[in-house]
């Protein structure tokens, strides 16, 4: 009898003392955060000197071409093909400096770059 007695004593005070050391809270507490979707955009300086330095190895590219064009063994294909890819590049990245917020002169100078010298070869080349 002492034993069970002892034993409903034991299980009474592990129900009462095993409780969460924790505070249970009957309501939840939510906290609403609100994104701006008006956040300047950032990285169009960035998009701008790619759109720069691209129009500038497309330049080089198209004088290795021209040059392995006149030699003897040389094969311009690969560098046609690399001149053609930096130019969508640069357009590319003057569209996308445009986009996120750079003034138009400043996103277009990479391709103002490119038109200026297709045209200086163009009159060097025909005439």
């Amino acid at each position: 009898m002492k034993k069970l007695l002892l034993l409903l004593i034991t299980i009474t005070t592990f129900l009462n003392v095993s409780y969460a050391s924790f505070p249970v809270m009957d309501v939840m507490q939510n906290e609403v955060i609100q994104i701006d979707d008006e956040e300047p955009n950032t990285g169009g300086l960035l998009f701008a000197v790619l759109s720069v330095l691209l129009s500038l190895l497309s330049v080089l590219f198209v004088f290795l071409f021209i040059g392995n064009g006149f030699s003897h063994n040389g094969n311009p294909f690969p560098y046609l093909l690399l001149t053609i890819s930096s130019v969508f590049a640069t357009i590319f990245s003057a569209k996308e400096a445009k986009k996120r917020g750079v003034n138009r002169s400043t996103s277009f100078i990479g391709i103002s770059i490119l038109i200026i010298y297709f045209l200086l070869i163009k009159f060097l080349i025909f005439n």
